[in-house]
């Protein structure tokens, strides 16, 4: 596929959408590859080789990176793939071409197509084995992608599957939840590091051996045919499987070939399937619609983790700033540390994030001598912050609240 080869407009979708005539423009001329010995390229690895990011407000995607760390493709579904060389950067890692870049920095990345940008993080934990977890008659695996495989065993003699989303979002505390495609949602906490509670009090607990969940699973998506073969992205997770030759795909791929106008255009298709290695296996053909889409995917938010988040307000003030640097800012790592700004100083500290809230402790800042007014709006944000005590996240938007339920302080993420 080459490099110019373009993502729809709607990958863009959420801010200002990106016109056809604009890409086919003409561009300047692709950036010189850098110098595969720079230590600077070694050192700043994207998260894992196989990610799916999630973009609050625009698609999701799959990024693949080579394991020479030299070529990124994208992968939208249905669409074509785009491949980015790598380029040099200051910090984190950066792929482009002259018209797209993704650059980013551990789980954070920034997807830009003819100067427009959106904020994206990897979804799961990438680059770490899958988990699973059991218990009373349910069996869940955990895939570093952040998809997830359900058996369950407690309603009927025959087990039922089920297959979707998981992720870790943060509603007060910090949630375990799963969205899939025969139950809307399932929230678990997490305890002791090896086990899954959810709201009814059902423990699962964390298996030596991972489980790949083997049955034949309902599944939605779109369809489409290519010269090596059927392709089908599943619609809750943007997931796109190819399809083993059998006898239900040759009937997809004659039902593709009569009704749809172009080797681009998709067809809506209800299946039974196994799972195997990168592909599936069509049992069944349920129905097929000719215009059908996939649902709207539900909004998406940013991750706590990894995200910068810039001050907005303060007890529901939205304070002024003579020097943008002044704005406070927070960052929090997956190893409990969090840091940034308070105005004028640098802080440091550690957070305790948990099914019952989240906590900031006390930290140790920099000395500088700040301007009286500075110092005081510095001395209210890390005196506000220690009587934080829950926090929510919609969209990009981070609220903290204290003991009394009383929103204190409001934060963005901001793009890189």
């Amino acid at each position: 596929m080459s490099p110019r080869a373009l993502l729809p407009a709607s990958l863009l979708a959420g801010f200002l959408a990106i016109g056809i005539a604009a890409a086919q423009a003409p561009s300047p001329a692709p950036a010189p590859s850098p110098d595969p010995a720079s230590p600077a390229q070694a050192q700043a690895q994207p998260p894992g080789l196989q990610v799916m990011y999630s973009c609050p407000g625009g698609q999701d995607f799959a990024a693949s990176f080579s394991s020479d760390g030299d070529l990124a493709t994208l992968t939208v579904p249905g669409q074509p793939d785009v491949e980015l060389p790598r380029q040099p950067s200051g910090s984190g890692f950066a792929f482009s071409d002259s018209y797209y870049e993704l650059r980013g920095r551990g789980r954070e990345a920034t997807l830009t197509a003819a100067g427009r940008s959106m904020r994206c993080h990897a979804v799961g934990r990438p680059g770490e084995p899958p988990r699973t977890y059991a218990g009373d008659g349910m069996v869940v695996t955990l895939f570093p992608d952040g998809v997830f495989r359900l058996r369950d065993t407690r309603t009927s003699t025959s087990p039922t599957f089920e297959f979707g989303q998981w992720a870790q979002e943060v509603d007060g505390g910090v949630r375990m939840v799963l969205r899939g495609s025969t139950t809307a949602r399932r929230a678990f906490r997490e305890a002791g590091g090896d086990r899954l509670v959810d709201e009814k009090g059902t423990e699962l607990e964390r298996q030596a051996t991972p489980d790949t969940v083997d049955g034949v699973f309902r599944l939605i998506g779109m369809y489409r045919d290519t010269n090596n073969g059927g392709l089908f992205t599943e619609c809750l997770t943007g997931r796109t499987f190819e399809l083993a030759p059998n006898a239900v795909e040759a009937e997809l791929q004659k039902s593709w070939t009569d009704v749809t106008p172009s080797r681009e255009a998709q067809i809506f298709v209800d299946i039974e399937a196994r799972f195997g290695k990168g592909e599936l296996t069509a049992e069944r053909l349920v129905a097929m619609k000719r215009d059908g889409t996939c649902p709207a995917p539900p909004p998406r938010s940013a991750a706590l983790r990894d995200t910068e988040w810039r001050l907005v307000e303060i007890d529901n003030e939205k304070p002024t700033y003579d020097d943008w640097r002044q704005r406070p800012r927070l960052r929090l790592d997956e190893q409990g540390r969090y840091s940034g700004s308070a105005g004028c100083n640098s802080l440091v500290g550690t957070y305790q994030l948990d099914a019952d809230g989240l906590r900031f402790l006390p930290g140790a800042t920099t000395m500088m001598a700040c301007p009286p007014p500075v110092a005081a709006a510095e001395q209210r944000f890390v005196s506000t912050l220690a009587e934080v005590r829950q926090a929510q996240i919609s969209g990009v938007t981070l609220d903290l609240v204290d003991g009394a339920g009383k929103r204190r302080l409001r934060f963005e993420a901001r793009g890189r």
